[in-house]
């Protein structure tokens, strides 16, 4: 919002910028908060869809070798 207040004191150029950079900004962060609860929720159903398939087995993870 600073950025195109400040563009607007620059004319008419100014003003069709300051215009295109706030309509590019406050759709990217509309875009942004639609599709991050979305992927949340998403992985979320991932999780326990996942949980009701996968039977454990293998050997446990022992990152340093402690044996």
């Amino acid at each position: 919002n600073d950025l195109a207040a400040q563009l607007f004191a620059s004319g008419i150029v100014g003003i069709f910028a300051g215009i295109l950079i706030l309509v590019l900004g406050h759709t990217i962060n509309i875009m942004l908060g639609i599709l991050s609860p979305f992927l949340h929720s998403l992985r979320l159903h991932y999780v326990e869809f996942f949980t009701k398939f996968f039977k454990g087995g293998g050997k446990n993870y022992d990152p340093f070798g402690n044996h």
